[in-house]
């Protein structure tokens, strides 16, 4: 089980289970190993709370094996902290199994030691990509049943009272649902957050943050329905930036990824809240602008135009003078998305041989 921990997980206290290890940026990975450090002096902590009840309940060899892990636990953050993150995982792991296997064969099965290794069985689940899962819980299960079996022939070595072993049973019933509902909310939360990035993937552009064509479209479909039932005109606004590929020449692709970035947020910035706005593919961006006409349309073309013209745009460390194109149109009763998105290019088109700069409709 330890072999594949330093790459995987993190398990925690007598009790606190592997998680999975987030793939992705450093930003996560950092993320990842402070949530270590976090887990490791929290599962020191409920293991000094351990000291006070198993000195409070007479059972001095156990007091001494939480006061052991205390320190693994402590040794364990340390490592991390030195950047050492498969030492201290294994170290942790190494404390979760031994605590669990000592306590069960010092006050017996039914102290309930062994409820927290059955918490590593949605962690080596979720964790493992390479087809190691099945083998490790069955492994994980064998060592179970041997435990059960030694105890069965063994334990108790250090014998409680009866009614102090229930007080340990029941500590370790409480703090393993607590346990549980926190592996439970981690895996959630991951999972949200790995639907989130998805869906942005999906449906946002990666540079700019707009929508993406596949996202537009559909949207568009949805607004256009939307507006043939309430009878309210729907205008579209095309632009393009003007000598795109004499910036990419000139400074970089770089810089140029810097310009569509700086030119999208003038755009969003005009849009009222349910307008569409998606990057259409190179320099070009397309709206869809509900409950507008065309003249209004192409008023707010003519001021972007305006605006981006007027000032250069702070791209980093150098600022980038350009201007856009428009075409505008509106969308007829007939029309479908791609017969007025066609009356936009041919009015864009107009526009950049006329001089560029300049808005014309459609």
């Amino acid at each position: 089980m330890a072999s594949s921990a330093p790459a995987r997980h993190t398990p925690g206290t007598a009790g606190t289970p592997a998680v999975a290890r987030p793939h992705g940026s450093t930003l996560a990975g950092a993320a990842y190993w402070g949530m270590v450090q976090r887990v490791a002096l929290m599962a020191a902590a409920i293991d000094v709370g351990y000291i006070a009840m198993f000195l409070w309940l007479g059972s001095m060899p156990l007091a001494v094996v939480n006061i052991v892990s205390v320190v693994m636990y402590l040794v364990a953050y340390r490592l991390l902290q030195l950047r050492r993150n498969a030492g201290a995982l294994v170290l942790i792991w190494l404390e979760v199994v031994g605590h669990a296997t000592l306590g069960s064969l010092l006050l017996g099965w039914d102290s309930g030691f062994h409820y927290y290794l059955l918490l590593f069985i949605p962690a080596i689940v979720v964790a493992n990509t390479r087809g190691l899962a099945w083998p490790m819980v069955v492994a994980l299960l064998v060592y179970y049943l041997g435990l059960q079996v030694l105890c069965d022939l063994w334990a108790p070595l250090a014998p409680l009272p009866a009614a102090s072993v229930k007080v340990v049973n029941w500590a370790h019933i409480c703090l393993v649902f607590a346990l549980s509902a926190a592996l439970a909310g981690y895996y959630r939360r991951t999972i949200l957050v790995a639907e989130s990035r998805l869906r942005r993937q999906a449906t946002l552009d990666a540079l700019t943050g707009l929508c993406n064509r596949g996202h537009f479209v559909a949207q568009a479909a949805e607004v256009l329905d939307r507006s043939a039932r309430e009878g309210t005109p729907v205008a579209l606004m095309l632009c393009d930036v003007d000598h795109f590929k004499r910036v990419n020449d000139t400074h970089g692709h770089g810089v140029g990824d810097e310009v569509l970035v700086a030119v999208a947020r003038v755009l969003a910035s005009h849009m009222r809240e349910h307008d569409v706005l998606a990057r259409w593919g190179g320099e070009e961006f397309l709206a869809l602008m509900p409950d507008c006409t065309l003249d209004d349309a192409a008023a707010v073309a003519e001021r972007i135009r305006a605006a981006i013209a007027s000032s250069a745009l702070d791209v980093g460390t150098v600022q980038i003078a350009c201007t856009l194109s428009f075409g505008v149109a509106v969308v007829h009763a007939a029309d479908d998305l791609r017969a007025a998105t066609a009356r936009a290019d041919a009015a864009l088109y107009r526009s950049k041989h006329s001089g560029r700069n300049c808005v014309s409709v459609g």
